[in-house]
């Protein structure tokens, strides 16, 4: 089900492994499969001064060459963006802190230049989160049309349409970081699953960043979210696998991991945990509830199979956690009859006045094909 050119890529980023990896078939699938999946500069610093690299056919290492220069200049950006916007919501009186992007190195990323990050996330509680909307949209930010009604964890996603499309280059470095304010860690109410205890994430922090172990608990959650609802991506579960790999003998962290995180909720995080074994050979401090372990050993890769040859099977893993029979009914109404349209998918930032009706036209086209194939799965 998964191409070789794709396994090839997952196989050499396995932390498990030390010969030399077995390299893509095919460089053109291999490397279409590493930027759609976030992995590519994660891959390169993996073959990178082995003798591997200089097996590489010279244009693929330009190639990921070019993305790492890209990548390094986007990060130079979006570094300096939030060192503003961390300065403007302390001036305003706002408690906040930052969640994932630069605050995940060097913890699940030994170089922040290896790591893509298309946008800055904050979290606030509730009685700061809106005068942090109102200070951003006094910078000319807006927020993402059509999103009021989706079910996240943070508000309508914040744009500045400085008239950027796409043209293909995933280190872009002239992409327009996008701001997410987020007012809570878990979406227990969509989800129908507990995590008691997540709100302490907050009186925990240190500064403006989670402490350790809640990184790592917030991100294992993250990506379950993102499990649950289709739409995880490899390289989240990369990165806790790096954060298990570099903690594993620290017995000091993960006791104290257990006594700050509820049974509840490390059940929920090991879950992600065992993704992270069966994808890249991480060493788990917890073992994945019975239903989780029976659904990753028959459908652990469903996710990456669902790149190529769209799936569901993931629903099975939500209706397996879930207790109640009237909460599997409502995930089962949400997920296979769902009542939102999906948010716009072209020309985001480009302001009204800019489009043509050419560009109109592609955008409306795009978006029905894009709609009528979220019918279809």
């Amino acid at each position: 089900m998964i191409p070789q050119p794709a396994r090839a890529v997952l196989a050499a980023l396995r932390l498990d492994h030390a010969g030399a990896p077995a390299l893509p078939r095919s460089w053109d699938e291999a490397l279409a499969f590493s930027d759609r999946t976030q992995l590519t500069l994660s891959l390169r610093a993996r073959l990178a001064g082995t003798p591997v690299w200089g097996a590489l056919p010279e244009a693929v290492r330009r190639r990921l060459d070019q993305n790492h220069a890209d990548n390094t200049a986007r990060l130079g950006r979006l570094r300096e963006l939030q060192s503003r916007m961390v300065e403007r919501f302390a001036a305003a009186g706002l408690e906040f802190v930052v969640l994932k992007g630069l605050s995940h190195s060097p913890a699940f990323v030994a170089d922040p230049r290896e790591r893509v990050q298309y946008d800055l996330d904050f979290f606030c509680p509730l009685e700061s989160v809106y005068r942090a909307r109102d200070l951003l949209l006094t910078l000319g930010y807006e927020p993402l049309g059509g999103m009021e009604g989706f079910p996240t964890d943070h508000l309508p996603t914040l744009i500045r349409k400085t008239g950027w499309r796409w043209q293909g280059n995933f280190f872009d470095p002239d992409h327009p970081p996008s701001i997410d304010l987020h007012f809570r860690f878990w979406d227990e109410e969509t989800e129908r699953l507990p995590a008691p205890g997540v709100d302490q994430f907050w009186t925990r922090r240190a500064g403006c960043e989670l402490s350790p172990a809640d990184q790592l608990g917030y991100a294992a959650l993250h990506a379950l979210r993102h499990l649950l609802r289709g739409s995880l991506r490899p390289a989240h579960v990369y990165e806790i696998a790096c954060f298990l790999q570099q903690r594993r003998a620290d017995a000091a962290f993960w006791t104290g991991w257990r006594e700050a995180h509820l049974r509840e909720l490390r059940s929920l995080e090991s879950v992600i945990f065992g993704l992270a074994r069966l994808y890249f050979g991480a060493v788990v401090p917890q073992e994945p509830p019975a239903p989780a372990r029976r659904w990753l050993e028959r459908y652990g890769w469903s996710p990456v199979e669902a790149l190529f040859r769209p799936n569901k099977h993931e629903l099975l893993l939500h209706l397996a956690l879930v207790d109640s029979a009237r909460d599997r009914w409502r995930i089962l109404r949400r997920r296979l009859a769902p009542l939102r349209l999906p948010g716009p998918v072209e020309a985001v930032h480009v302001p009204d006045h800019e489009l043509t009706p050419a560009l109109r036209l592609r955008k409306g086209t795009r978006y029905a094909r894009f709609v009528a194939g979220r019918i279809v799965h």
